[in-house]
């Protein structure tokens, strides 16, 4: 990937995941400074194993971000799709803060994406440091993500194109077999949970059943446990890496297991 004067954004390697864990410790870290409710940080951000593993998912592209030749900070990016790019995770090393390097990287990121239509992200509410600074990169807010209990995240976009998105369907166009699913809609009417036990492993499941619909059509959407308090009825949502199946000549529409779901805008404070 390109450079931008002393700033390099290349793909790591797993020799490499030593040194990001420790710098992603640190910048995560640090968030007490910015109003995280307590330490620690997103899943496995402490952890070589873990940031070794996603640096050989072949499902994400995760770079390394240099200053010269010292590797001061991380970059996980994600695809939701055609032209549906996601920033997983970006970090800076709090020692390198407040240089510019995060705006950099992502300006150098952006290049190497020629074929993006959008990029999303998340970041928590309480964050007086990311919030102010995603703004000021262009992305707009256009929800909230409710995946944690004690706390909302912010989610935002920033369009590099005109027109719908390649990768969002409409519920009209939603087929059977169809996985990394980007849909908006309504839902329209949730039915109250009921128990249900797994045929595999005997578990005791929540299940509801909820009616999602845009101007095209609507579509049975089936949420399981800890997704269902994340959905309220009346709200508009929008749903990432869903995917779609046939179920008794019912087709249905579920959220995969890295699915995101997204309260819109136009929905908060309803």
């Amino acid at each position: 990937m390109n450079s931008s004067g002393d700033i390099r954004v290349t793909r790591a390697q797993i020799e490499d995941a030593r040194i990001l864990a420790e710098t992603c410790k640190r910048a995560f870290d640090s968030d007490l400074e910015v109003g995280a409710p307590g330490p620690g940080g997103p899943p496995g951000y402490d952890s070589v194993e873990w940031n070794g593993s996603r640096i050989v998912n072949p499902y994400l592209q995760y770079y390394k971000i240099l200053k010269g030749e010292t590797i001061v900070g991380g970059f996980i990016a994600g695809d939701r799709g055609l032209g549906y790019q996601v920033c997983e995770r970006i970090w800076v090393d709090p020692d390198h803060m407040r240089e510019g390097i995060g705006q950099r990287t992502f300006e150098i990121v952006w290049e190497g994406y020629p074929q993006a239509d959008l990029w999303t992200l998340g970041t928590p509410e309480w964050n007086v440091r990311t919030n102010p600074f995603y703004q000021k990169l262009g992305f707009v807010k256009i929800g909230t993500t409710h995946e944690y209990p004690h706390w909302s995240g912010n989610y935002y976009e920033k369009s590099i194109t005109n027109g719908f998105p390649r990768a969002m369907s409409t519920i009209e166009a939603l087929r059977p077999g169809l996985n990394q699913v980007v849909v908006e809609g309504l839902v329209e009417t949730m039915q109250s949970p009921r128990t249900v036990f797994s045929r595999k492993t005997g578990e005791e499941l929540k299940v509801v059943n909820a009616i999602l619909r845009d101007g095209t059509g609507s579509i049975r959407l089936v949420l399981w446990n800890d997704q269902i308090r994340q959905v309220k009825e009346h709200s508009r949502i929008r749903l990432e890496n869903g995917y779609v199946r046939e179920y008794r000549d019912d087709i249905q529409l579920g959220v995969g297991e890295w699915g995101v779901i997204i309260t819109l805008v136009s929905s908060e404070g309803t």
